[in-house]
């Protein structure tokens, strides 16, 4: 009886054994292979839904702008031109014949084209940017103030801030809605805005002396909208916030701009 050579059957488990370590290698190298590629598309779909979410947040800024284009040049063309007009007829009533109500008119028809005036270049985004980020936080807070008789003060050096003309729009609506909520929410009786250049950072602070609030209920809230919209306008411009709150002292909001 013939007996196979031993180092044939060595050979041949060597062999075996090859051929089972090539495969578990390929399958090693496919499943790696397969998982960098489902990584990659995971990555590349988060990337399209990134882009996808800003170019829809960028159309809506671009429309609400728009309006408020819109809005202030007919402010400015039409109602404000009634106004002024209105007024001059006023002013050729002879004074002898005049009465204090007209004298009174006149007055009230002075402030509500100095008023529409103010909303006008609030709404303006062209104007934003024209005079800069300080000076239409400066006017916004004036106007804020004569409507809403809360102290305001802005601490700011406008030779320091400086920020892009397009970002200074997006962070001018911000503020916007930081003061309405402050308006409608806080009871406060002063508001400050601080605005500093760190590096190549923005930092500005919106603080009020109001109620403050519960921060852990935010989401919860109606203000919790607006803040979304500031979340979305925020990640446009590179930018975060954080809110501080303590009921009874007040609130402060802490917008940081990446200007790199």
């Amino acid at each position: 009886m013939l007996q196979t050579p031993p180092f044939f059957i060595i050979n041949l488990i060597i062999a075996g054994c090859a051929i089972i370590l090539f495969f578990l290698f390929f399958f090693y190298l496919f499943f790696v292979q397969s998982q960098r590629r489902k990584i990659l598309h995971q990555k590349e779909m988060f990337d399209l839904k990134v882009k996808f979410e800003k170019t829809i947040l960028q159309s809506q800024l671009e429309i609400q702008e728009q309006t408020f284009r819109n809005i202030s040049q007919e402010i400015h063309d039409n109602i404000g031109q009634v106004l002024s007009l209105a007024k001059l007829n006023l002013n050729t009533i002879p004074h002898e014949t005049a009465s204090d109500k007209i004298f009174l008119t006149e007055e009230l028809l002075g402030k509500a084209i100095n008023d529409l005036r103010d909303l006008s270049k609030s709404l303006h985004p062209e104007k934003i940017s024209d005079i800069g980020l300080v000076n239409a936080t400066r006017h916004e807070l004036f106007t804020f103030q004569k409507v809403s008789k809360i102290n305001t003060e802005l601490i700011a050096d406008e030779s320091e801030i400086i920020v892009d003309g397009n970002k200074s729009v997006i962070i001018f609506r911000m503020m916007q809605e930081a003061l309405h909520n402050a308006l409608k929410h806080a009871k406060a009786s002063n508001i400050t805005v601080t605005m500093q250049q760190q590096g190549s950072s923005t930092i500005i602070e919106i603080r009020d002396d109001g109620i403050g609030f519960d921060t852990a209920k935010l989401k919860n809230t109606e203000t919790g909208i607006g803040l979304k919209s500031m979340e979305q306008r925020c990640k446009l411009i590179n930018a975060s916030f954080t809110i501080d709150s303590i009921p009874e002292k007040g609130t402060t909001l802490r917008l940081v701009i990446n200007n790199s």
